[in-house]
């Protein structure tokens, strides 16, 4: 299962690669997209289950690349905010439905009931994990 899921990464890192994104770089520009506001390193380290370790490696690249900015936050100095940018909404635009056309080619060798039956229990372990 291992080597199958480390395939699955590389096939889709392979596709993300001319965006200059990883699979890790794309989950945390969604992750910013999704909260929807400036965020702390250490929220979207929680969000994505990472180390803050990992969160600050994805940053620098991500800065680097323009996709992300850090600024010192105006009310409280001793923290710094994530900015998404417009490159970086624009790329995360661009990579979404290349990330989503890899993902669906995962599930075709399943049925249509084997594909809903996942999705269930898919399902019932994000609510669970939510508790």
């Amino acid at each position: 299962m291992y080597k199958s899921n480390l395939a699955n990464v590389r096939a889709v890192e392979e596709k993300l690669a001319p965006l200059e994104l990883s699979l890790g770089r794309l989950c945390l520009l969604y992750a910013l997209q999704r909260i929807g506001r400036p965020a702390l390193p250490s929220e979207l380290g929680d969000d994505l289950a990472v180390t803050r370790a990992n969160i600050s490696g994805l940053l620098r690249g991500l800065e680097k690349n323009g996709m992300v900015r850090r600024e010192i936050d105006t009310v409280d100095r001793r923290r710094i905010l994530v900015h998404l940018t417009p490159k970086g909404a624009e790329t995360l635009r661009k990579a979404w439905p290349i990330y989503e056309e890899a993902i669906a080619g995962q599930f075709q060798p399943l049925t249509a009931e084997e594909r809903s039956a996942l999705l269930a229990i898919l399902r019932k372990l994000s609510l669970s994990a939510k508790s």
